[in-house]
């Protein structure tokens, strides 16, 4: 029987505990009311109960991560206790590759003491934010890929089975949020100027055509789902499409100009975010003092951040969990330069003999940081009376059959806590201008109308409009409630339908 590798326990035990406190799918928290994640919820949910992704539900992000969302469900069906199992697995598997990376660099104790330094800075950044992100999922994907990547240039050019592993692992980052394919775009290129610097053209076009194939098969998986559900044209419009036009300016721009415009924008985030631009300027310090035998792989180092930042931008529009995957790239390469450059110094400190007792303090350290430093610790002393959702459906729950719709805003989480399944394609406003997209309040203003739903919750959030007229034509108001989001104050009109007994 085969032994089961402690660093992976180590990487399970420091995901664990780290997402515990910072994750707010995490039990120590009674709700995560991120609006995001409550519409992967609700979309996952309805996969699972027989709705066609896109056709029957309108969501935008890719299908692999309202899978995700939907094997959570199946776990936990009216909590994120589910998807919080995922994301411990997920930042797992993340940990133990960049394990893989640093015994490259170093003796294998130090992934002891950078595992927990990098899960800490990672978790309690701005760009983490509530838990459950798209990038957040990702990192599996970015982790395994960085290590072949690295592998290639300082241990052995990859096998075509790595590659077509990579070029998988692409595919599925397609199917979750194509803008984060940057990545991927800086690992062929500089994987293909490595080897045209050798002449190896052979192996380029295999290399080429491998990375394709391993790629095309979560895509085909995906198209197949699609057209056995007659959504195959829901799927292209929606995901590829919508996303491509609706999320840009109105402005035409020619291919020039908008290349133009979103490298910009990618310098602006680096230099004007402290958190990256800092990290970052120690980046070009380490990699220009540390040595390196394949300059190709210094530089590309550089490369691979500014990429994989110009592709999530493409939109010209970001939030800040957006630029998580960057963010740990730089932390990861920081951290990956600066012992290299103290190494000898480390290796005199720690010994043996105290590594033990360091290590002890080491973590309990990490434990205070990442306790006093996450986003919403102060969240978990929250109780259900301190969410509005909770009250809202307890209202619900005594009527039989209710039907929802949340107007206004995104979910706000009242189809998570009370199960309820949306009998709409629109379930929610999307975070799209009027002008850029009429049909989902256009859509949606039918629902009401036609008395399609029995329960109405609008969020006075977008403009801080209060429910337009024709709402109370049809419904009554049960609750008005003030709440905080996000240190926003938001108001929340719930209604009934009148005729409803």
């Amino acid at each position: 029987m085969k032994k089961i590798n402690k660093y992976l326990i180590f990487s399970f035990v420091i995901a664990f505990i780290t997402l515990l406190i910072t994750s707010k799918n995490s039990f120590l928290y009674v709700f995560n009311d991120w609006v995001d994640a409550n519409s992967f919820f609700t979309v996952g949910k309805s996969m699972f109960n027989g709705l066609v992704l896109y056709k029957d539900i309108f969501e935008q992000k890719g299908p692999l991560l309202y899978l995700i969302y939907g094997i959570g469900y199946l776990i936990s069906h009216k909590t994120f206790y589910g998807v919080f199992v995922l994301e411990v697995i997920s930042f797992t598997i993340f940990l133990y590759y960049v394990h893989k990376i640093f015994i490259m660099f170093f003796d294998k104790k130090y992934s002891l003491v950078l595992l927990p330094c990098l899960s800490m800075i990672m978790s309690i950044s701005v760009f983490f934010l509530h838990g459950g992100s798209c990038e957040e999922f990702c990192l599996p994907f970015i982790g395994i890929s960085l290590y072949y990547y690295i592998k290639h240039f300082k241990e052995k050019e990859l096998t075509n089975k790595e590659i077509f592993i990579n070029g998988l692992i692409a595919g599925l980052v397609l199917m979750t949020k194509y803008t984060l394919l940057g990545f991927w775009i800086g690992f062929c290129l500089f994987i293909g100027i490595n080897l045209i610097y050798k002449k190896e053209y052979k192996k380029l076009i295999i290399y080429g055509l491998v990375f394709l194939l391993g790629m095309l098969i979560p895509f085909l998986v995906g198209v197949i789902y699609f057209l056995i559900n007659g959504a195959l044209k829901d799927f292209i419009d929606v995901y590829f499409i919508f996303n491509i036009t609706m999320y840009s300016n109105s402005e035409k721009l020619s291919i020039i100009d908008k290349f133009i415009r979103i490298t910009k924008y990618s310098i602006f985030i680096l230099v004007a975010l402290p958190h990256m631009a800092g990290l970052l300027y120690i980046d070009i310090i380490l990699l220009l003092v540390t040595k390196v035998k394949n300059k190709l792989f210094k530089l590309s180092i550089l490369g691979l951040i500014f990429i994989s930042l110009f592709f999530i931008c493409f939109g010209l529009k970001t939030y800040l969990y957006y630029i998580f995957p960057v963010f740990v790239l730089t932390c990861l390469f920081t951290l990956l330069f600066f012992v290299q450059i103290l190494k000898k110094f480390i290796d005199k400190i720690i010994n043996k003999k105290i590594m033990i007792i360091f290590l002890f303090f080491y973590l309990l350290i990490m434990l205070f940081f990442t306790y006093n430093f996450a986003n919403f610790k102060n969240e978990i002393r929250y109780k259900k009376e301190d969410y509005i959702q909770y009250k809202y459906v307890d209202y619900m729950s005594k009527y039989k059959d209710p039907t929802l719709l949340n107007m206004g805003h995104l979910d706000m989480g009242l189809y998570t806590i009370s199960g309820i399944i949306p009998n709409t394609r629109f379930f929610e406003l999307h975070n799209i201008s009027y002008e850029n997209f009429k049909d989902n309040e256009e859509e949606m203003k039918k629902y009401v109308k036609n008395k399609k739903i029995k329960f109405i919750v609008y969020i006075g959030l977008r403009d801080y409009r209060e429910p337009d007229e024709y709402i109370y034509d049809n419904y009554e108001i049960v609750y008005i409630d003030d709440f905080m989001y996000e240190d926003s104050k938001i108001t929340a009109f719930f209604f009934k339908l009148k005729e409803l007994e």
